[in-house]
């Protein structure tokens, strides 16, 4: 018997949901990459994205195996590479980066307070500034425990550079539980009437030691 937790019914083993959910992480990696080919991009740039997306199909799965010991944590790992896939797929018009101990997309951390640092550079003339998930949403977190966040408003403001931090209250995290999170990054032209010009989303996938 497997660990139990709300959704588990749609399998009867835990091996069995992780073979279901690795097969879909490589069925849907496929259409990503058909996507890229529509994009009519350079070669290189072509082969830079779908060599991300291989990456993510085979980090995602081997994660999925090691780490993911229920259901909630399959659907974690599997929705953090499906994001992953799509971030990758639409590219980074401007320089976009999170780290987590000098790590980037897959990263450890004991549990308590676990700073990301997000780092962003615009093209020239415009700003950056953290932006949102959604209308009444500033990140998307999915976690096998509960976690908070803070975040400083001033990072919500645009700036030449953007090197802050989200810190994740991830005290009542224990041993071998998973975090997603999601942040959003918006590039704005300068001036009167400021607008957004590109919004892109980095998400990073934190195992609990």
């Amino acid at each position: 018997m497997f660990a139990s937790d709300s959704g588990s019914e749609r399998a009867t083993s835990i091996e069995d949901y992780q073979n279901t959910c690795s097969e879909f992480i490589i069925d849907i990696s496929r259409d990503y990459k058909d996507w890229v080919d529509k994009y009519r991009l350079e070669s290189s740039e072509a082969a830079s994205r779908k060599s991300a997306i291989d990456f993510i199909v085979k980090t995602t799965n081997q994660w999925i195996l090691q780490y993911a010991d229920t259901i909630k944590k399959v659907d974690i790992v599997m929705n953090d590479g499906i994001n992953k896939m799509a971030e990758s797929t639409a590219g980074y018009p401007f320089q976009l980066e999170v780290f987590v101990n000098n790590s980037s997309r897959y990263t450890t951390h004991r549990s308590g307070k676990i700073k990301l640092n997000l780092k962003a550079t615009p093209r020239e003339g415009r700003v950056v500034r953290v932006g949102k998930y959604h209308k009444d949403q500033i990140l998307l977190i999915s976690s096998s425990s509960p976690v908070g966040f803070t975040l400083s408003q001033e990072s919500m403001k645009g700036a030449d550079i953007l090197d802050d931090y989200i810190v994740l209250d991830a005290s009542a995290c224990k041993g071998r539980d998973l975090i997603s999170l999601t942040a959003v990054v918006e590039e704005v032209e300068r001036g009167q009437g400021e607008y957004v010009t590109e919004s892109r989303g980095f998400t990073t996938l934190i195992l609990v030691t």
